[in-house]
């Protein structure tokens, strides 16, 4: 059985929904999960170490996750659902930027809100991804949240590049369900 690290988006945490989906519905692997922050150094290092010390064997994640997922050095398969290519730009625009805001789902650390800056923001100009012949990209043009980005996605991936007709920003379980869904045709190339 293969392992799987599934990455999750902002202002979530290993237990969301997708996660939670995941690690019931998927029994051809075994799912990884844990909490990230939006600051991306110690987040992207967390999961580099993650996937070298539980000998990972497909990293995975969504939004912020996703690009998290992108900038990772690690040389496995890679599934990006609607990563946020640049957050600095991206992110900048929501509404909770600069405020105190709850977590969507608990996390491990006990810690419930968390404030994100501008300036917090910042930290991720500069950090370069980590592109490689087994990165994959799913994405839509239903995304309501970071717009439409198949173009650049294409730029990042080429022909990795899959569009889900199941996709807006937020993962459905459409999307999520075997053997139709796009996530699991994507990771069927893995298994």
């Amino acid at each position: 059985m293969k392992k799987l690290l599934y990455i999750h988006g902002f202002r979530s945490s290993a237990k969301s929904s997708t996660i939670l989906n995941l690690k019931a519905n998927y029994h051809e692997v075994e799912v990884h999960a844990f909490d990230v922050t939006h600051h991306p150094a110690e987040s992207i290092k967390k999961i580099e170490d993650y996937v070298r010390e539980h000998d990972i064997e497909i990293l995975a994640g969504s939004s912020l996750g996703g690009y998290y997922t992108l900038c990772a050095r690690v040389d496995i398969p890679k599934i990006a659902v609607n990563p946020a290519i640049s957050p600095e730009n991206s992110l900048s625009f929501l509404p909770e930027i600069g405020t105190e805001v709850e977590y969507y789902n608990e996390r491990a650390d006990g810690v419930q809100t968390f404030r994100c800056t501008l300036d917090d923001l910042n930290e991720f100009v500069g950090i370069e991804k980590h592109i490689t012949p087994v990165t994959h990209i799913i994405g839509s043009d239903k995304d309501e949240l970071l717009g439409d980005l198949r173009d650049q996605y294409r730029e990042l991936v080429g022909d990795r590049f899959h569009e889900s007709s199941q996709l807006g920003h937020r993962i459905t379980p459409d999307f999520l369900v075997i053997p139709t869904g796009d996530f699991y045709k994507v990771l069927k190339l893995f298994l």
